[in-house]
């Protein structure tokens, strides 16, 4: 059954919002439309021992992931049972084959290009192998991307857009993410006179 709401926060990724808010108009479609993203494979796997006492290494050379990130470098192995947590991510852009790839045949990618960089790891050190995709996950700061920055507010009276593409100045971590929600339920907010009037009483 439908629903009715006073305000609605939409925070997909402008491409998937832009598709699924027919109450904009043609522009403000098309700058969401525009955000270029890069997406991700990332595989996950618990090894028996550590590779290095790293936590990062970028991988330079040709190879099917960027880098190899040695979670138990920083975090205690105790916390995984003694093992060991690596991932192994791949940056690609949404359309890319690689996110329609089955799991078997990025294992046996993944698997060979970490063979590459260690040759001495075994069958049986690896104990676990999972994959995850997502085919938006940061916005690229193109040039002139200031210009082109997705609005907060929406043409249509409630409707907002807040997600990753509005930090503009900084990376996809957690503080910036952090920072951004923050600010925007601010702005949100703001535009709610009883709830401002709360909130200010209260301050």
């Amino acid at each position: 059954s439908a629903a009715r709401f006073a305000r609605v926060v939409v925070t997909a990724a402008p491409p998937l919002a832009a598709r699924m808010l027919p109450a904009l108009d043609a522009a403000e479609r098309a700058r969401l439309e525009a955000v270029e993203y890069q997406g991700i494979v990332c595989a996950s796997l618990l090894l028996a021992r550590p590779l290095s006492p790293y936590y990062v290494t970028n991988v330079a050379d040709p190879a099917p992931f960027t880098a190899v990130i040695e979670m138990t470098a920083l975090v205690d192995p105790a916390t995984f049972g003694g093992r060991h947590l690596v991932y192994l991510p791949k940056y690609c852009a949404p359309d890319d084959p690689l996110l329609k790839l089955d799991d078997e045949t990025i294992r046996t990618r993944f698997v060979a290009g970490l063979r590459a960089l260690h040759p001495d790891l075994r069958d049986d050190e690896i104990l676990a192998f999972r994959v995850s995709r997502a085919p938006y996950v940061f916005a690229l700061p193109t040039l002139g991307y200031l210009d082109r920055i997705p609005p907060l507010r929406t043409s249509a009276p409630g409707l907002y857009v807040v997600n990753g593409s509005q930090i503009a100045d900084g990376t996809l971590n957690v503080d910036e993410t952090v920072r951004l929600a923050e600010r925007s339920a601010r702005e949100i907010l703001a535009d709610v006179p009883s709830i401002s009037a709360a909130v200010a009483r209260s301050a």
